[in-house]
């Protein structure tokens, strides 16, 4: 090969190159700041909850669905109702992107909140989300595998406490895998939430 020739083809090489970093950085910045997506979804470990219908439900009734997953607790005051309720109005949107959505709240107040408790939790913001619970053996692994986290007050208080968490939802892929996560907004005076227009909209580009 000529010298000319493999200049030309070093050039070639060396503009592909940078076309492809340049594609490849135009899809990841095609989400939101806001949400992260897994490059590679993570596996989520076995667990086994109650649903506020009673029933136990496991990894199995993952599988197949995408669900979005949010933490939260039936006396909490702010993120746990504002969020809840952007959900519900957008699980319409979301099942239109992939009918098999499902949006499922996680109590992480073992303590008070009850499978009946939570069941009219649930139903009062939308009769098909689904509510989990667990004592806090069991609910603690799950929280931490799934990236986020919550802390409640020692035994000896009874009553009246908040529970600090993550604010975040994560979405598990119909293979039962840890996906992505959105995360909420932070602004000054306000209420750290979840925008449902950046669900709606990077749900979308996921699925693409």
């Amino acid at each position: 090969m000529k010298k000319s020739q493999s200049i030309y083809v070093v050039i070639i090489a060396l503009i592909s190159f940078i076309l492809g970093i340049s594609l490849y950085k135009g899809g990841q910045d095609s989400v939101d700041p806001t949400t992260l997506v897994y490059k590679s979804p993570r596996g989520l470990k076995s667990f086994a909850m109650q649903s506020h219908t009673g029933s136990v439900f496991t990894n199995e009734q993952l599988q197949g669905k995408w669900s979005f997953l949010f933490l939260g607790y039936l006396s909490c005051p702010d993120i746990c109702p504002m969020t809840m309720m952007k959900l519900s109005q957008i699980l319409p949107e979301l099942k239109q992107v992939a009918d098999n959505s499902q949006v499922v709240f996680v109590s992480v107040d073992p303590k008070r909140d009850t499978v009946a408790k939570v069941a009219q939790y649930v139903d009062y913001f939308h009769p098909d989300i689904i509510g989990l619970r667990a004592e806090h053996k069991d609910l603690y692994p799950m929280v931490r595998d799934l990236g986020l986290m919550y802390s409640i007050p020692s035994n000896d208080i009874e009553d009246n406490y908040y529970v600090d968490h993550s604010g975040s939802i994560v979405l598990i892929n119909p293979q039962g895998q840890i996906h992505a996560m959105f995360k909420p907004v932070v602004k000054a005076g306000e209420v750290p939430t979840i925008v449902p227009e950046i669900v709606v909209k990077d749900f979308k580009i996921i699925q693409q």
